[in-house]
């Protein structure tokens, strides 16, 4: 009956350590603040309370430019109108 109190905590450890990283996602992993590792998708195990990670979302993203003011091949000046 003993181990069980030795048991119990463990896999209560080791159950929160459990983390999975989407295909979508780059895991960043610290120990106690400082860098570690970078975890790629899938499976992955950390030191609850000692270690940390953070998702980075790789994903391309769109993002609107302003029209930009070019210089063409016989120097002129050219804007690109938005309609």
């Amino acid at each position: 009956m003993n181990y069980l109190y030795v048991l119990i905590p463990l896999v209560l450890i080791f159950i929160m350590g459990i983390r999975i990283v989407r295909p979508t996602h780059r895991g960043l992993i610290e120990r106690l603040g400082k860098y570690q590792k970078l975890a790629n998708p899938g499976f992955h195990w950390i030191i609850p309370v000692v270690d940390r990670i953070y998702l980075v979302n790789i994903t391309e993203q769109m993002v609107d430019a302003e029209p930009q003011e070019i210089i063409t091949n016989d120097n002129l000046n050219a804007k690109r109108l938005n309609l």
